[in-house]
């Protein structure tokens, strides 16, 4: 799916250049569709273009499955959930940010800030435990490199830690993180809590952006850094 966005684009870069019009109306048509997923996404009704993040880390790592119990942290505006709705068939999502965020069928919402301990109660009176745990959370943005480094680096600890917490014994976790800083040593405690760790840019990220994603597959509950 995500490569047929990127291959419509280049398709329709190609017939701009070809087409006889003026050189103000090129310009405006590609600025429209500089940005595929952009587009992609209105067209396919998901709230955000990073639902495509999703579908690829999805499509190579096989992070989610029918039946799942999904944890989606930081979820709005909700073009992640939409996809575990979508993908996830007999499961339960439940989503939670600081942000409101609009309903979705099939998934249930908790406004709340995830460093709060109350955040951990509201997510257990909906589920005692998670297959997958999902982070997508991002630091307002400073324009300082390091600053944003370490605000996405504690975001990034604190989606390890609600795994710790819920993910069930070989579950699957990802989550956003800013390359940099302490990413490496943050990398080194996954591969001690998972079988497998992997490092992950999607077609669907932003050449200019330094967001990576990490995925942690079969998670070993119980196991003590």
């Amino acid at each position: 799916m995500v490569k047929n966005v990127v291959q419509n684009s280049r398709f329709l870069k190609k017939k701009i250049k070809k087409n006889q019009k003026s050189l103000s109306s090129r310009r405006w048509i590609e600025r429209q569709i500089n940005d595929p997923f952009v587009l992609a996404a209105a067209e396919q009704k998901y709230r955000s273009r990073s639902a495509f993040k999703l579908l690829e880390l999805n499509e190579k790592f096989n992070i989610f499955k029918n039946g799942d119990i999904a944890l989606d942290l930081g979820a709005y505006p909700g073009g992640w959930s939409q996809v575990l709705a979508e993908k996830i068939i007999g499961g339960k999502i439940v989503a939670i940010d600081i942000k409101e965020m609009d309903s979705l069928e099939g998934v249930s919402f908790i406004k709340e800030d995830l460093f709060e301990k109350q955040a951990q109660k509201k997510i257990k009176r909906l589920i005692s435990f998670a297959n997958v745990v999902l982070s997508d959370m991002a630091p307002s943005a400073t324009g300082h490199k390091s600053t944003d480094q370490i605000r996405s680096q504690n975001l990034a600890d604190c989606a390890l830690d609600i795994a710790d917490l819920f993910l069930k014994n070989r579950g699957n976790f990802c989550c956003k993180i800013i390359g940099g800083g302490e990413t490496d040593n943050f990398i080194k405690k996954l591969k001690i809590k998972f079988k497998t760790v992997k490092v992950f840019k999607p077609i669907s990220s932003r050449k200019e952006s330094a967001e990576i994603f990490l995925v942690g597959l079969n998670y070993r509950q119980g196991i003590v850094e």
